[in-house]
């Protein structure tokens, strides 16, 4: 599949991160960009600021004289727009297939795919190459802190990438060079089991180009089995891997540490907090090494990065209170943000949870239970439904109380309503604290309205 050489292309659902970089990217190339939403988020507000025509609301005209439609996966088969569009004979497709559209006009790419640590991984292999005076196309789950935006396009002939493995739209990419992350389970809404959840990233893998190379981590010991059948250049990362770390030095601005491969070893400060993202860097590093940059180039590069909107990031403080917000959704990204936490000097660090999805907080509510040992004090709202309608007996409860039994004696408290959350942090924090916000919904507010509430006591 190929863009029309001209003509404008419709984006329905144009506010999620994934569709707005994409319609940036082409708007950047000169296309005219045209797109509906139910609300006038940021991304629809830069995307406005940028040329493009945005309706908030879903009608049946926004596809008139539309070349191409791009749909959300977000978005239902009997939505106006996609119904017009098939009477006119308008093409429509996918996020998934416009995003593997970019990737083979592009030149290289590099994709990131994995359960965790998609969007710093990325976004880290995009600063690595900009201080190595580069110029890529970049697609990103976040906004870089030092370039402003989560989507580029570059002079360059290359192109980096984080991928969508929750609707499998990952299998429709081809890359020259695929990173994974991670894999846990999560997403089994769509995949049902981790058996197939795997079989998936075993079928990402071999998708890579020929001649292309694959750069996993060093315990995923299935994927690599099946990274190897495929004759691609496979490297690894983390302990015992090809590439890893020695003389790590934790703080809670960051890091210290040596990168070792192949009998090489290269000092970075890493700039964002936390083991995980030690191992987010290992990563990146291994990408840029596969598509021919040195070892010592990568690192300096690294050096320059300074993280990602919505990952462990400082809020502010007020009245002696730190807020910091996180994306975290999973219990792996809930627990190692607490750890990341615990290198500060706060005298407590109270953790804000919401929930992200119906789905996920039945299938994991036992494992959040687990993931929050490094929390003194403990809130769960109720649950972000996001693109999911409600399923009776699931809430923000189910979190709670398996906290509580993990966790007996911690003080935890469900409490449901925006409301009475706010007032019940303003009345319970203290200077001293940190208050972290968790969730992949619209908890970041919260850490913003106790600050402004703080700040006028």
């Amino acid at each position: 599949m190929t863009f029309p050489e001209g003509g404008r292309i419709h984006f329905i659902g144009i506010g999620g991160v994934g569709m707005s970089a994409i319609a940036k990217v082409l708007r950047e190339r000169g296309y005219e960009i045209s797109g509906s939403d139910v609300r006038r988020s940021p991304p629809v507000v830069t995307l406005e600021a940028m040329g493009a025509r945005i309706d908030i609301g879903h009608w049946a005209a926004s596809v008139e004289g539309a070349a191409l439609v791009v749909v959300s996966s977000a978005i239902k088969k009997n939505n106006p727009e996609v119904v017009h569009a098939g009477v006119l004979g308008v093409p429509v497709i996918s996020r998934g297939e416009a995003l593997a559209a970019l990737l083979d006009e592009h030149g290289r790419s590099i994709v990131v795919a994995g359960t965790h640590g998609k969007t710093t991984t990325t976004s880290m292999i995009v600063t690595i190459l900009r201080h190595a005076g580069m110029d890529p196309t970049y697609l990103v789950g976040g906004g870089l802190n030092d370039a402003g935006t989560n989507a580029r396009y570059g002079k360059d002939a290359v192109v980096v990438a984080e991928s969508d493995e929750s609707d499998g739209s990952f299998l429709l990419l081809s890359p020259d060079v695929a990173v994974v992350t991670n894999v846990e389970p999560d997403h089994l809404d769509y995949w049902r089991s981790f058996e197939a959840l795997l079989e998936g990233f075993e079928t990402f893998l071999m998708r890579v180009r020929e001649g292309g190379s694959i750069v996993l981590p060093s315990g995923a010991t299935e994927l690599t089995e099946r990274a190897l059948e495929t004759g691609r250049n496979v490297l690894s990362f983390g302990d015992g891997g090809s590439m890893h770390v020695h003389d790590m030095k934790l703080d809670i601005e960051g890091a210290d540490f040596m990168i070792v491969s192949d009998e090489q070893s290269e000092p970075v400060r890493l700039n964002v907090a936390g083991r995980h993202n030690v191992i987010n860097a290992l990563a990146a590093v291994a990408a840029c090494t596969r598509i021919g940059m040195s070892l010592s180039r990568a690192c300096t590069g690294l050096s320059q990065f300074k993280g990602v909107e919505r990952r462990f990031q400082v809020r502010g403080s007020a009245a002696g209170v730190t807020v910091i917000d996180d994306y975290a959704h999973h219990p792996t990204e809930v627990r190692v943000n607490l750890e990341a936490a615990r290198l500060g000097t706060w005298d407590r660090v109270i953790a804000v949870f919401q929930p992200h999805l119906y789905s996920r907080t039945a299938a994991l509510a036992h494992e959040f239970g687990a993931s929050f040992g490094d929390a003194d004090r403990i809130i769960v709202t109720d649950v972000y439904g996001a693109r999911e309608v409600p399923q009776p007996g699931v809430s923000g409860k189910l979190v709670a109380d398996a906290v509580c039994a993990r966790l007996p004696g911690r003080p935890v408290a469900y409490i449901p309503h925006r409301g009475e959350l706010l007032s019940y942090l303003a009345t319970s924090v203290r200077a001293g604290d940190l208050v972290l916000t968790l969730g992949a919904g619209d908890i970041s507010a919260v850490g913003e309205e106790l600050l402004e509430r703080l700040g006028t006591k």
